[in-house]
């Protein structure tokens, strides 16, 4: 389950819903670590099930050798998803209409 680490995800289910986050490590088969690098850093990954969390495909190119490092800031996962095209409509938890309740 290394492979998911650096692939952009985005939230389906909870407060942080239509947030774009980065795997920064799993925590067991039906569990990852993940973080956005604004409300949740790299010190302090969310816990998130695999269910919950919806792949986008994407990679932060070079992200499991920076993290493996201890080079890699919050600023560099915040910039990461911005540069990726998910920073602005997914972390600001804009929905997209499947996800939203009515």
């Amino acid at each position: 389950m290394d492979e998911y680490i650096g692939q952009i995800v985005v939230s389906k289910a909870g407060r942080d819903a239509g947030r774009a986050f980065v795997i920064v490590g799993v925590a067991d088969d039906a569990h990852v670590l993940i973080a956005d690098g604004q409300l949740r850093g790299l010190s302090r990954p969310k816990k998130k099930k695999l269910k919950h969390i919806r792949p986008t495909g994407v990679y932060v190119e070079g992200f499991p050798n920076s993290l493996n490092s201890g080079g890699l800031l919050d600023a560099d996962v915040a910039k990461a998803i911005g540069n990726s095209g998910f920073g602005k409509t997914h972390a600001q938890g804009e929905f997209d209409v499947e996800t939203r309740c009515n």
